[in-house]
């Protein structure tokens, strides 16, 4: 029976500890944001004008000046604006814009 209430004690005392392990942590994730994830999630549409390139399977905006913009889309086949100049409309997951529109200029 004693080797059980030990156990017990034991038991509650390591789970509090963890508790309060990770309680700090997010306190200290909300004071200190560089600790935490540093990737923002743009919302919105978006609009952007450059030329389509295309490396690896991958395709990117490039826009004059900018470093290239990875960029795909669902409805819209991306080869066959490869190389032209266009202006393209859409919404960024992560870092890739997703194309819902595009018009070549």
């Amino acid at each position: 029976m004693k080797k059980f209430v030990l156990m017990i004690v034991v038991f509650i005392v390591l789970a509090g500890g963890a508790f309060l392990w990770i309680q700090n942590a997010k306190k200290s994730a909300q004071k200190n944001p560089s600790t935490s994830s540093t990737t923002t999630q743009k919302t919105g549409t978006t609009t952007k004008t450059g030329t389509v390139s295309s490396s690896g399977g991958v395709f990117y905006l490039q826009e004059s000046g900018q470093t290239p913009k990875e960029i795909d889309s669902y409805a819209i086949n991306l080869i066959d604006y490869l190389g032209q100049s266009v202006t393209v409309s859409g919404q960024y997951s992560g870092d890739t814009l997703f194309v819902g529109s595009i018009e070549a200029k």
